[in-house]
């Protein structure tokens, strides 16, 4: 019946577990999660351009990747003259690289959400990250978007992910069942508990995460 189909298919369950395979075979694996605590951050508080690059510096640091970024807000209405600034249609961020340089663009608002917006760095510098490896990844170019978001989570970055979608209101790339299911499988690989990032999220995430452990066993 229609609604006991799995919210993540076998193909996208198979799809990545070939992604983590890849993933760690290429960086350093985490031992642990990445958690939005002053033991990851160091940057200050504020919504300041210094306060972004500072945030930069933390997410560049905690994903390893050590290449000049060049961070640069969006140029955009205040979120007071908006309908909402969080709405799935609105660009939070961008990546260009031209060969030479690597540029983020931001939307300043985001500052005012920093799980929202250390989320949208990790995917930006995932980008990066990825850059001449695109068809190399699980899935080709064509999961280039999907596999940033899924790399981000094999990093470490998972309740940053599952916990900052559902915060904005949008699901970005991969849908939160699926985001859901790769955190579950982190913790698995990395043989840890739900309990290890289940305060840093909110019930209804806490329930997604919980389901989709209960399908990996």
């Amino acid at each position: 019946m229609f609604w006991s189909r799995p919210r993540v298919s076998p193909d996208i369950k198979d799809w990545i577990e070939e992604c983590f395979d890849w993933f760690d075979d290429r960086f350093e694996p985490p031992k642990a999660p990445i958690l939005p605590t002053k033991d990851f951050f160091k940057a200050g508080g504020g919504e300041s351009q210094e306060t972004a690059q500072q945030v930069l510096k933390d997410v560049t640091r905690l994903l390893h990747f050590d290449h000049p970024i060049d961070l640069v807000p969006l140029d955009v209405l205040s979120a007071e003259y908006r309908i909402d600034y969080n709405s799935s249609s609105a660009v939070a961020g961008t990546f260009q690289n031209d060969g030479e340089n690597a540029v983020i663009r931001y939307d300043p608002e985001l500052l005012k959400s920093p799980l929202q917006f250390i989320n949208i760095l990790a995917h930006e510098v995932m980008h990066a990250r990825l850059s001449g490896l695109e068809d190399e990844v699980p899935g080709g170019a064509g999961a280039h978007e999907l596999a940033t978001d899924l790399g981000c989570i094999i990093a470490g970055f998972g309740v940053f992910q599952l916990q900052g979608a559902d915060d904005a209101g949008w699901t970005g790339y991969m849908s939160q069942d699926s985001r859901a299911y790769a955190l579950g499988l982190f913790l698995r690989r990395r043989g840890l508990e739900r309990d290890s990032v289940a305060r840093h999220l909110t019930p209804k995430c806490q329930k997604l995460l919980t389901k989709a452990m209960k399908t990996q066993t």
